[in-house]
């Protein structure tokens, strides 16, 4: 008989895994859903895109650092591996 919570939770590994390696831009969009952003100043008008280049400043045009995309990659691959390995286990 196949153990139905170590089923789903490879599906649920490979799922997440999968979005979090296609979609790492979408994943940050998601949880920083709703947050102020930090660098408030400025005059009145301004689009707010900020011409300095700080630590975080490296993006590939989305927005959102490159290095937060890489660690969400990271993430899904754990999780996909997690995933088969719980799926080796059901089969």
């Amino acid at each position: 008989m196949v153990d139905v919570r170590t089923l789903a939770a490879a599906v649920l590994g490979v799922a997440l895994g999968l979005l979090f390696l296609v979609a790492p831009g979408t994943v940050v969009r998601v949880h920083t859903a709703g947050r102020v952003p930090g660098d408030r100043h400025g005059r009145y008008g301004e689009d707010g895109v900020s011409t300095e280049r700080g630590a975080d400043a490296e993006n590939d045009g989305s927005g959102f650092p490159t290095r937060w995309r890489r660690l969400v990659q990271a993430a899904g691959a754990v999780l996909l591996l997690g995933g088969l390995y719980f799926g080796s286990t059901v089969v």
